[in-house]
């Protein structure tokens, strides 16, 4: 496996796009091969140009990653193409950015790994799945509820994901707004789960911001690591000191007690005389 291309690694992002692929697969068939009413098929046109942006975005980055860009573009070239919006046919390009996924999901062996000890993106690919589940969902179910109400100002596709988006981003124009009691049932699960989801990203820049760079995070770790180094030199330096401190302790006792001068049986020399 080429370490290079970042996307051959099995990461939240890799997962993101494979849930999205097939989304995308599935709004395009419906758009091509399903007799549908104009306003759904302005949601599902809205829906195609989110993912597709998504998609470019995750591609771009993914490039400027690389560490080898002609090999990048040269393996991706396919997935750029997929990813062009209002080109509908191009979409089933993505089958074979599918097939590579699986291929390396199926080839993985750390999955739940990989996803838990990269936090940060997987919180992005949480956050980006999240807007596009809630961005379908709300709108969905907004226009069908509120298009059958003669006094509704929701009325077409557009208006649906406009009002979704705006209600998601808790911004609230007031330009569109659910009138009948079901409608408004909609509209405050779809604010709580804004306001949840730009709860996580506040969490996400509050850690990006607080948290250590990696190569902060290196350069502590090697200082640790000189830290354990020097700590093991002075023991290694206390303990030859006491070593040299017991034998110079046996040498001064031997010296003391071999000496003539400290012996029992030596009398002064008058005494001989």
């Amino acid at each position: 496996m080429n370490r290079n291309d970042i996307k051959d690694d099995t990461k939240p992002m890799s997962l993101l796009s494979l849930i999205l692929s097939f989304m995308a697969l599935f709004v395009i068939s419906a758009l091509l091969f399903f007799p549908i009413e104009a306003e759904t098929r302005q949601i599902l046109i809205g829906l195609d140009f989110i993912i597709c942006s998504i998609f470019l975005l995750q591609l771009t980055i993914d490039l400027i990653r690389s560490a080898n860009k002609k090999h990048f573009l040269k393996k991706h070239w396919i997935d750029f193409i997929a990813s062009v919006p209002m080109i509908e046919p191009l979409r089933f390009a993505r089958i074979f950015h599918i097939l590579r996924v699986i291929l390396v999901i199926r080839s993985s062996r750390s999955i739940v790994k990989q996803v838990l000890s990269n936090r940060k993106e997987t919180t992005i690919a949480s956050i980006l799945l999240l807007l596009v589940v809630l961005l379908t969902l709300g709108s969905s179910l907004m226009l069908f509820v509120e298009g059958h109400s003669p006094d509704a100002n929701i009325t077409s596709g557009a208006d649906a994901l406009w009002w979704a988006l705006v209600t998601i981003s808790t911004v609230g124009y007031g330009d569109h707004y659910p009138v009948t009691e079901l409608g408004k049932i909609i509209a405050a699960a779809v604010i709580l789960c804004g306001v949840g989801l730009f709860g996580m990203i506040s969490g996400l820049i509050t850690s990006v911001i607080t948290s250590p760079s990696k190569m902060q995070t290196l350069k502590a770790e090697q200082k640790e690591k000189q830290m354990l180094i020097l700590l093991e030199q002075q023991q290694v330096i206390l303990q030859r000191l006491e070593k040299l401190e017991r034998k110079m302790s046996r040498d001064i006792d031997k010296l003391q007690h071999g000496s003539p001068s400290s012996t029992p049986n030596s009398k002064p020399s008058n005494e001989e005389t």
